[in-house]
């Protein structure tokens, strides 16, 4: 009974240390973003992870990805995305459903991937499931943006039918449309 009682007693002071230790980590690096918003009568959620510039060019931090490669727009694990109902995004058609969103930044234009992988954790990234691609111009905007940001943006006030979706960070701005049936 006495060991019992010592062992139990072990196990709860080592779950307690455990949690005052990992409840002392601070707050992430990169801190976790969740997007909800309507397009219409169609809901569109985005999940992603914020890094910040801290003093780095964001253009270098993006261009220089894998070499040119692609980069899972934001940190950490992959962004997700999601739709409600079937929407046309870049042009293209896209069912409703979840999907993952990474890109292959360039200079004056960067390539919109959506994906069905949405379990990858950081750079490994797999084009077995892409879904599709379709390319974004990439501007340089007059204020920067320490924080990535992933917003809808441009809602069209008449239709209610479209907005674009912008990715900023640092002085890059990219947006590409996202259009719904009402």
């Amino acid at each position: 009974m006495k060991k019992t009682f010592l062992t139990l007693a072990s196990l709860l002071i080592l779950g307690l240390t455990t949690n005052v230790a990992l409840a002392q980590r601070g707050p992430a690096a990169s801190p976790l973003a969740k997007v909800e918003q309507k397009i219409g009568n169609t809901t569109m959620q985005i999940s992603y992870s914020r890094p910040s510039l801290d003093g780095r060019d964001a253009n270098k931090l993006v261009n220089g990805l894998n070499k040119g490669g692609t980069w899972r727009t934001g940190a950490d694990r992959n962004t997700l995305i999601s739709f409600d109902k079937d929407v046309t995004i870049g042009g293209q058609a896209l069912k409703a459903g979840n999907y993952s969103l990474w890109t292959i930044p360039g200079k004056s234009e960067w390539t919109i991937v959506i994906s069905g992988h949405t379990d990858k954790w950081g750079t490994s990234y797999d084009n077995s499931k892409d879904v599709l691609r379709f390319s974004a111009k990439a501007t340089e905007s007059k204020d920067a943006v320490e924080t990535f940001r992933i917003d809808l943006t441009d809602f069209d006030k008449n239709s209610k039918d479209k907005a674009n979706l912008e990715l900023a960070w640092g002085n890059i701005s990219v947006k590409f449309p996202i259009v719904v049936k009402n």
